[in-house]
């Protein structure tokens, strides 16, 4: 039986409350590896409690970004992830708010172990002495409150600090690259609740990231940097081993308005 879709309680903009639910239907049928085909134009309309318009206005978004596909007569379908344009940061902060998902956990890692190791490389020999301040501040900002229970404010100093490293690197593709995958990575970081004891080393990696910006050592801060990255990779382990056996995994964290502009 063809899924049906009840109309959505008004919490956004029509158009885009539309785009996001037919997104996460998609995304939805990708992460069960089963083949999706929506219903026509009328019917979905009809369905979901919109017009026509809108409903077209939505997929027209959704095959500008390479999630479905649309042919006359032969109706409108998802299309595979590997035609998603997986940069856009629609997808990735869709992808970000489902559940936990093993593999795009896991590549959000790689991407940062792919940004954040050289980006404080090149901040340690670039940064300005007022970048410099910035970074020490969120960092001493973020270890002030190092037993903090509220994991929102964590998370929004923790993308403060990475934001002002890479800010410091003065490359405008590492910084584009980094801005794309911060909203998802916020998202991300909602599922993967740290121990204390996995805080306490992400803190050190990070003291010595700082004392080697200081010091104008980029091998120092590269090495500091990936060891931060890879404790957020164990953190990720440990959420795909939860999800693999079946224990309840942390629910995800009420997106919160960052404390300060990124």
């Amino acid at each position: 039986m063809p899924k049906r879709f009840a109309p959505l309680p008004n919490r956004e903009k029509l158009h885009d409350r539309i785009t996001r639910e037919l997104a996460l239907t998609v995304i939805r049928a990708a992460e069960q590896h089963s083949a999706f085909a929506f219903p026509n134009e009328n019917d979905l309309s009809q369905q979901l409690g919109v017009s026509r318009t809108v409903v077209r206005e939505s997929m027209k978004v959704l095959a500008a970004k390479g999630l479905i596909e649309m042919r006359p007569r032969a109706g409108t379908r998802a299309r595979p992830r590997a035609d998603w344009n997986m940069l856009d940061p629609d997808i990735l902060a869709w992808q970000a708010q489902m559940r936990p998902d093993p593999r795009f956990l896991w590549e959000l890692c790689e991407v940062r172990l792919a940004i954040e190791p050289t980006a404080s490389g090149f901040a340690a020999v670039r940064a300005t002495a007022d970048e410099l301040q910035n970074i020490e501040d969120c960092f001493e900002e973020r270890e002030a409150l190092a037993q903090t229970s509220d994991k929102t404010q964590m998370i929004d100093l923790d993308l403060q600090f990475q934001a002002a490293i890479v800010g410091a690197c003065h490359n405008s593709l590492l910084t584009h690259l980094s801005a794309i995958i911060r909203e998802p990575l916020r998202a991300a970081l909602q599922h993967t609740a740290r121990s204390q004891a996995n805080v306490a080393l992400e803190l050190e990696a990070h003291r010595k990231l700082v004392e080697a910006l200081r010091r104008k050592n980029p091998v120092a801060a590269h090495k500091a940097a990936e060891r931060a990255v890879g404790l957020a990779m164990l953190a990720v382990e440990e959420v795909l081993h939860l999800a693999e056996s079946g224990a309840a995994v942390t629910p995800p964290i009420p997106p919160a308005t960052p404390a300060r502009n990124l």
